[in-house]
């Protein structure tokens, strides 16, 4: 270790310790904005403060605060604006209804893993929620939590509508749920019939990840949803004019459940990274999204988008048919940088004189936007009558935050700044730190052989990095990182801070798991790990589950330029699929039963189903 590395680590240490013990690590992590309908009243969702900010519009103070009996996920407010109903907790997720004058909780049901997506139907009596690691849609009985009935989502749904009729429920499904070795990969919306009951997919052009949240035009027409937009078929070999990532928002039309088209909200030179909360303005003239990886708000004229649209011949066969030459089709759209230019203005939040990081939430209030800054716990505002919008400082939800070096290394993870021309993040590959679910062609081990993005968490705890550990730890990868994805230098203290995020995380309970424990089932699979036939422990031994060796397993593919690869742990693979280096199974029962995957050691062929079915069922619970 270098005698920089060494003092910077000191440093860093020496703050850490600073901060814990004069509380300065106290966090307020704005995730959700609601107003009330006259407007006086902004509600703020502290995730990490496990509150409520009640702020009074006219003034930007916190005129209280709700405590909340968990981390909370997502909130949504009563027709009559005296309830603020909250999903809060991951394993055995909850459902509490506050009462807004008293702040006390008055009802509460358990509805499962991580509730988020909360919608109330017009008379009040139904709540519409999603399980985001249980990938289930719940309709929930007001007022005694009990559910009614559950539908299938995809991969982590975490946001969602209803539209005015109450007949059609949208969710956003974070992450593509396919073999990422496929030519198209990508997230789909889940719109849910709620009169039939029926679900049907809606998919997103080929890249879509990390779809963050939904929103409804006032009229009830559309449904828009931010993600980012990869190139992930490309050789990673630079980030200029989104050659890796792009980011902008998708449009469904709600009455026929059908994609419309999704247009980027990048510039030819400078990406929008991140694209994380979307709203309408209540005239449902002007888009409004928050880019959490540049500190903008992007601002996207609505009717001249859609008629802009609306405009373009399908395809290069329709255009032909209508005798049109050299023009813009629509499925052109998610390649044109340029097709917003003129419809779209990026509104800086964070500069010399405004501290605003990581806008994760957004609410109108007539022409004005509110902007929840995730890691500054402040609130801006941005004026949309202006003739140029600014944004302006309007609450701060409490004392400004001094971050200790875990929760700078947070930032940092997300900090598109750090990236040359803010096209992308440590996020944008690796939300919340683990994998987006596809695959990519990295140079640190030659061109040509893509494989998928793996987890962080536990990355340090566990050398090498990458497949075919060619690093010789993540502390290292984490350096080259910066230098040859985000292609930029930062300091030496930033990937410090980094280092301190990764060490920080911590595994989510299993949706598998039954009162914290491994089911009977899980058990039986345990026995199957641990039989010496199948020698699933000769490599995933340890805490980790990972002997932490490259072993030849069998599992080259016709891209892969060496036998060996990296042995993964298998904490947490309950919810990072697909699954081996390339992505080949989104089912774990495939990568036994179809890849007869252990078989170089063990006997695998004498695996019988229902010896998969339950050894599954145990590496899910982990």
């Amino acid at each position: 270790m270098s005698t920089r590395t060494l003092l910077t680590t000191v440093i860093s240490t020496l703050v850490a310790l600073v901060a814990s013990v004069v509380g300065a690590a106290d966090y307020k992590g704005p995730i959700k904005l609601l107003p009330t309908k006259d407007g006086s009243t902004l509600y703020s969702l502290n995730m990490d403060a496990k509150e409520i900010a009640v702020v009074n519009v006219e003034d930007g103070t916190v005129v209280r605060t709700i405590a909340l009996p968990g981390t909370p996920n997502d909130m949504c407010l009563s027709h009559d604006e005296k309830t603020m109903y909250v999903g809060y907790g991951d394993y055995q997720g909850k459902i509490c209804a506050v009462d807004i004058e008293s702040g006390a909780v008055t009802e509460e049901g358990v509805v499962g893993h991580t509730p988020c997506g909360l919608c109330l139907t017009s008379d009040g009596s139904t709540l519409y929620i999603c399980l985001r690691h249980e990938w289930v849609i719940e309709k929930v009985s007001l007022p005694d939590f009990k559910v009614e009935a559950r539908y299938p989502a995809l991969h982590e749904p975490c946001d969602a509508v209803l539209t005015p009729d109450d007949k059609s429920y949208f969710v956003a499904n974070f992450l593509p749920l396919d073999r990422s070795d496929g030519a198209n990969v990508a997230a789909e919306i889940t719109c849910l019939d709620t009169v039939t009951g029926e679900t049907k997919q809606i998919r997103l052009p080929n890249g879509s990840s990390s779809m963050h949240h939904v929103a409804l035009s006032p009229d009830g027409k559309y449904v828009y949803t931010t993600a980012i937009l990869a190139r992930y078929q490309l050789p990673t070999t630079q980030v200029e004019r989104g050659w890796m990532n792009t980011n902008g928002f998708s449009i469904i039309d709600a009455e026929k459940r059908e994609f419309v088209n999704t247009v980027l909200l990048d510039d030819v030179d400078s990406g929008a990274a991140n694209p994380w909360p979307i709203d309408v303005t209540p005239d449902g003239k002007q888009i409004c999204v928050g880019l959490a990886g540049t500190h903008e708000l992007c601002i996207v004229d609505a009717e001249k988008t859609l008629e802009k649209l609306a405009g373009l011949p399908k395809d290069a066969e329709d255009a032909k048919e209508k005798g049109l030459s050299n023009v813009t089709t629509a499925d052109q759209v998610p390649q044109l940088l340029a097709f917003l230019v003129g419809l779209k203005t990026r509104v800086k939040l964070s500069s010399r004189t405004l501290n605003g990081k990581a806008p994760r939430s957004l609410a109108i209030i007539g022409k004005k936007v509110y902007v929840g800054m995730y890691f500054t716990d402040n609130i801006l505002v941005v004026d949309l009558s202006a003739r140029r919008p600014k944004a302006k400082e309007f609450c701060q939800l409490g004392p400004a935050p001094e971050m200790d070096a875990a929760r700078r290394g947070e930032l940092a993870w997300n900090d598109a700044q750090l990236c040359f021309q803010t096209w992308q993040s440590c996020q944008s590959c690796h939300p919340d730190a683990r994998s987006d679910a596809l695959n990519w062609d990295l140079l640190n081990d030659g061109m040509g052989n893509p494989k998928n993005a793996k987890s962080m968490v536990n990355a340090i705890a566990c050398p090498p990095a990458m497949w075919h550990g060619v690093r010789v730890n993540a502390e290292y990868a984490i350096r080259t990182g910066f230098k040859f994805i985000c292609f930029a230098n930062v300091p030496e203290e930033t990937c410090v801070d980094v280092e301190e995020y990764i060490k920080s995380l911590k595994e989510v309970p299993s949706p598998k798991l039954v009162d914290g424990k491994l089911s009977e089932k899980a058990l039986r699979g345990k026995a199957v790990f641990e039989n010496e036939k199948y020698a699933c422990a000769e490599c995933h031994s340890g805490e980790y589950f990972t002997d932490m060796q490259m072993h030849d397993v069998g599992s080259r593919a016709d891209y892969d330029h060496r036998d060996d690869f990296d042995t993964p742990s298998l904490l947490g693979i309950w919810r990072t699929p697909p699954y081996m280096h390339d992505g080949r199974y989104v089912d774990l029962h495939d990568v036994f039963m179809d890849g007869r995957h252990g078989d170089v050691l063990g006997d695998v062929d004498e695996m019988t189903e229902e010896e998969c079915d339950d050894l599954v069922e145990y590496l899910l619970s982990l």
